[in-house]
Protein backbone atom coordinates (compact mmCIF):
# COMPACT_ATOMS: atom_id res chain seq x y z
CA UNK A 1 0.00 0.00 0.00
CA UNK A 2 2.84 2.34 0.88
CA UNK A 3 4.61 1.61 -2.41
CA UNK A 4 1.44 2.38 -4.32
CA UNK A 5 1.03 5.67 -2.43
CA UNK A 6 4.63 6.72 -3.12
CA UNK A 7 4.20 6.06 -6.86
CA UNK A 8 1.36 8.59 -7.03
CA UNK A 9 1.93 12.13 -8.26
CA UNK A 10 2.16 14.74 -5.50
CA UNK A 11 -1.22 16.09 -6.52
CA UNK A 12 -2.81 12.63 -6.36
CA UNK A 13 -1.19 12.01 -2.96
CA UNK A 14 -2.75 15.22 -1.67
CA UNK A 15 -6.15 14.17 -3.03
CA UNK A 16 -5.90 10.68 -1.46
CA UNK A 17 -4.72 12.15 1.87
CA UNK A 18 -7.56 14.69 1.89
CA UNK A 19 -10.06 11.95 1.02
CA UNK A 20 -8.74 9.76 3.83
CA UNK A 21 -8.98 12.67 6.28
CA UNK A 22 -12.59 13.38 5.26
CA UNK A 23 -13.42 9.67 5.53
CA UNK A 24 -11.82 9.53 8.98
CA UNK A 25 -13.86 12.56 10.12
CA UNK A 26 -17.07 10.98 8.82
CA UNK A 27 -16.31 7.73 10.63
CA UNK A 28 -15.57 9.56 13.90
CA UNK A 29 -18.85 11.45 13.56
CA UNK A 30 -20.93 8.41 12.64
CA UNK A 31 -19.40 5.98 15.15
CA UNK A 32 -18.70 8.24 18.12
CA UNK A 33 -20.12 11.75 18.08
CA UNK A 34 -23.65 11.08 16.78
CA UNK A 35 -24.37 8.18 19.21
CA UNK A 36 -23.00 10.16 22.17
CA UNK A 37 -25.07 13.19 21.27
CA UNK A 38 -28.20 11.06 20.88
CA UNK A 39 -27.60 9.37 24.24
CA UNK A 40 -27.06 12.77 25.88
CA UNK A 41 -30.37 14.11 24.52
CA UNK A 42 -32.16 10.96 25.62
CA UNK A 43 -30.75 11.29 29.13
CA UNK A 44 -31.79 14.95 29.29
CA UNK A 45 -35.38 13.98 28.39
CA UNK A 46 -35.29 11.17 30.97
CA UNK A 47 -34.11 13.56 33.69
CA UNK A 48 -36.88 16.01 32.80
CA UNK A 49 -39.47 13.21 33.02
CA UNK A 50 -38.09 12.05 36.36
CA UNK A 51 -38.21 15.60 37.75
CA UNK A 52 -41.81 15.93 36.62
CA UNK A 53 -42.68 12.63 38.31
CA UNK A 54 -40.92 13.68 41.51
CA UNK A 55 -42.82 16.99 41.57
CA UNK A 56 -46.10 15.12 41.03
CA UNK A 57 -45.28 12.72 43.87
CA UNK A 58 -44.39 15.57 46.24
CA UNK A 59 -47.65 17.35 45.40
CA UNK A 60 -49.56 14.12 45.96
CA UNK A 61 -47.86 13.56 49.31
CA UNK A 62 -48.87 17.06 50.39
CA UNK A 63 -52.47 16.40 49.37
CA UNK A 64 -52.49 13.15 51.32
CA UNK A 65 -51.13 14.89 54.40
CA UNK A 66 -53.80 17.59 54.09
CA UNK A 67 -56.53 14.97 53.83
CA UNK A 68 -55.14 13.03 56.75
CA UNK A 69 -55.06 16.23 58.82
CA UNK A 70 -58.77 16.88 58.16
CA UNK A 71 -60.17 14.31 60.50
CA UNK A 72 -63.89 14.70 60.97
CA UNK A 73 -66.04 13.29 63.74
CA UNK A 74 -64.98 10.04 65.34
CA UNK A 75 -65.17 7.07 63.00
CA UNK A 76 -68.38 5.09 63.28
CA UNK A 77 -66.85 1.63 62.87
CA UNK A 78 -67.63 -0.68 59.98
CA UNK A 79 -71.39 -0.60 60.55
CA UNK A 80 -71.66 -4.37 60.80
CA UNK A 81 -70.02 -4.97 57.38
CA UNK A 82 -66.83 -6.87 56.73
CA UNK A 83 -63.87 -4.78 55.63
CA UNK A 84 -63.90 -6.64 52.31
CA UNK A 85 -67.52 -5.71 51.58
CA UNK A 86 -67.03 -2.15 52.82
CA UNK A 87 -63.97 -1.56 50.62
CA UNK A 88 -65.77 -2.89 47.56
CA UNK A 89 -69.08 -1.08 48.10
CA UNK A 90 -67.52 2.24 49.12
CA UNK A 91 -65.17 2.22 46.10
CA UNK A 92 -68.13 1.64 43.79
CA UNK A 93 -70.17 4.33 45.58
CA UNK A 94 -67.33 6.84 45.14
CA UNK A 95 -67.17 6.20 41.37
CA UNK A 96 -64.22 3.81 41.31
CA UNK A 97 -66.14 0.66 40.38
CA UNK A 98 -65.00 0.63 36.76
CA UNK A 99 -61.29 0.73 37.72
CA UNK A 100 -61.52 -1.66 40.68
CA UNK A 101 -59.72 -4.84 39.61
CA UNK A 102 -59.61 -6.92 42.77
CA UNK A 103 -60.33 -6.83 46.49
CA UNK A 104 -59.16 -9.76 48.58
CA UNK A 105 -58.76 -10.46 52.29
CA UNK A 106 -55.31 -10.21 53.84
CA UNK A 107 -55.71 -11.66 57.30
CA UNK A 108 -58.61 -11.00 59.64
CA UNK A 109 -58.32 -7.21 59.83
CA UNK A 110 -57.04 -6.10 56.40
CA UNK A 111 -57.77 -6.32 52.68
CA UNK A 112 -55.72 -5.77 49.53
CA UNK A 113 -57.16 -3.57 46.78
CA UNK A 114 -56.02 -3.28 43.15
CA UNK A 115 -57.15 -0.45 40.83
CA UNK A 116 -55.90 0.41 37.35
CA UNK A 117 -56.41 3.82 35.75
CA UNK A 118 -58.14 5.36 38.79
CA UNK A 119 -58.71 9.10 38.89
CA UNK A 120 -56.27 10.41 41.48
CA UNK A 121 -58.80 12.92 42.83
CA UNK A 122 -61.55 10.28 43.21
CA UNK A 123 -59.06 7.93 44.84
CA UNK A 124 -58.09 10.56 47.43
CA UNK A 125 -61.75 11.28 48.13
CA UNK A 126 -62.46 7.57 48.62
CA UNK A 127 -59.49 7.08 50.95
CA UNK A 128 -60.45 10.20 52.88
CA UNK A 129 -64.01 8.90 53.29
CA UNK A 130 -62.76 5.52 54.49
CA UNK A 131 -60.60 7.27 57.06
CA UNK A 132 -63.12 9.80 58.35
CA UNK A 133 -66.27 7.64 58.24
CA UNK A 134 -64.90 4.27 59.25
CA UNK A 135 -61.43 4.89 60.70
CA UNK A 136 -59.83 2.62 58.12
CA UNK A 137 -56.06 3.04 57.75
CA UNK A 138 -53.78 2.50 54.77
CA UNK A 139 -51.17 -0.04 55.81
CA UNK A 140 -49.19 -0.24 52.55
CA UNK A 141 -49.51 1.46 49.18
CA UNK A 142 -47.84 1.25 45.79
CA UNK A 143 -48.89 3.87 43.27
CA UNK A 144 -47.69 4.75 39.80
CA UNK A 145 -48.88 7.08 37.11
CA UNK A 146 -51.03 5.26 34.54
CA UNK A 147 -49.32 5.28 31.16
CA UNK A 148 -50.78 7.83 28.76
CA UNK A 149 -53.56 8.97 31.10
CA UNK A 150 -53.17 12.32 32.82
CA UNK A 151 -54.44 12.40 36.39
CA UNK A 152 -54.84 8.61 36.52
CA UNK A 153 -52.93 6.11 38.64
CA UNK A 154 -52.50 2.38 39.06
CA UNK A 155 -52.59 1.55 42.75
CA UNK A 156 -52.11 -1.46 44.98
CA UNK A 157 -52.94 -0.87 48.64
CA UNK A 158 -53.66 -2.65 51.87
CA UNK A 159 -56.47 -1.29 54.04
CA UNK A 160 -56.56 -2.15 57.71
CA UNK A 161 -59.08 -1.77 60.52
CA UNK A 162 -57.33 0.09 63.33
CA UNK A 163 -56.72 -1.66 66.61
CA UNK A 164 -58.94 -0.38 69.42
Amino acid sequence: MRAWFERLDPRERLLVTAGAAVLLLLLVYALAWAPLRSAYRSMQENVADQRETAAWMQESAQRLLQLKGRRGPAAQGLGGQSLLALADSSARADGLGDVLRRVEPDGSDSVKVWMDGASFDQLLRWLGNLDTRYGINIDAVTMERAAGMAGRVNIRLTLQVPEL
